[in-house]
């Protein structure tokens, strides 16, 4: 017998590293900045804001973390590689997020019961440098996935597209700081700054719960949501006429794209069922399942424990 190793399709993934690399960099830096700034001007909307684009920063590692995953090779003792590692820094870090915002939605609050004065020229200036960071890093993201149309490439680039949209999406709020910001220094409504604070906040909440939920179902191998298991088992009953019992069946998933499925299936007539098994095969594909392990059995011989 012979055994070949477990391996993972060969990936070039030095371009969509450096350059999400360099994005990182940039919004690290400017959250930084925002925190300092927001602390001397005593705005709560530029560190919300920070806060945010701290949330890019999180985005953009685990974006890197599932590039880097992809290409890293399976062990004998980690016979999957480290295709975890993206829903394991996604949950921690979602949920760190989230404890955070809760903090910074009671301090709004307080603001808005007790007012404080606010520096509004260094909102409007910090806030404007976010804005350029946040596009500047979307621009850097767009030119990688617009122009690498290699197969290989697939699940780098829908991180990195995702990645993209939501730099963009928080180069837009980052703008609104700025607008905010311009009306606290013109007619001195510091009100606005805990008032986009909470606006902020409750984006930026609802935005991260599917994110933690999402992760935390990855790494409790549930279901993933876009598979309905009694509806692919009934479909497979209703097409598959070779198979007279199905048992035994495990969805899951390892990572945002990587599902596998495990059962087993037990056949009419054992001569034909390397042609089941290529059908069913076929079949699971089409689904969106990624990797599939199907045990045979004929009807004199059917496994005596049932999960």
């Amino acid at each position: 017998m012979v055994y070949i190793e477990n391996k993972l399709k060969e990936r070039d993934i030095n371009q969509s590293k450096n350059r999400l690399i360099i994005a990182i960099g940039l919004n690290t830096l400017i959250v930084i900045i925002q925190v300092i700034f927001g602390l001397y001007s005593n705005s709560i909307s530029l560190i919300t804001d920070a806060i945010h684009n701290f949330q890019d920063v999180i985005s953009l590692i685990v974006s890197l973390i599932a590039i880097l995953a992809l290409s890293k090779k399976p062990t004998l003792e980690m016979t999957y590689g480290f295709l975890k590692a993206e829903s394991m820094a996604g949950f921690v870090n979602s949920l760190i997020l989230m404890i955070t915002l809760i903090f910074i939605i009671y301090e709004a609050t307080l603001r808005l019961i007790h007012p404080e004065e606010v520096k509004g020229l260094f909102v409007i200036v910090f806030g404007f440098i976010a804005f350029i960071v946040n596009l500047l890093s979307a621009l850097i993201l767009k030119h990688h996935y617009h122009h690498e149309e290699d197969d290989h490439h697939h699940h780098e680039d829908i991180n990195i597209a995702a990645a993209y949209l939501h730099l963009l999406s928080d180069a837009l709020l980052s703008l609104s700081v700025v607008v905010g910001g311009i009306f606290i220094y013109l007619f001195q409504i510091s009100i606005i700054d805990p008032i986009l604070s909470l606006i902020f906040s409750i984006y930026i909440f609802k935005e991260t719960f599917p994110i933690l939920k999402k992760s935390y179902k990855v790494l409790m191998e549930a279901t993933p949501s876009n598979i309905n298991l009694h509806e692919l088992i009934d479909e497979m009953k209703n097409r598959f006429d070779e198979i007279i019992e199905i048992h035994d069946i495990h969805v899951w998933s390892l990572s945002s794209k990587d599902i596998y499925f495990t059962g087993h299936i037990v056949v009419k007539d054992m001569d034909r069922s390397m042609e089941v098994l290529e059908k069913l095969e076929k079949f699971l594909k089409e689904k969106g399942i990624t990797h599939s392990t199907i045990q045979i059995e004929s009807t004199d011989k059917i496994c005596e424990i049932f999960h």
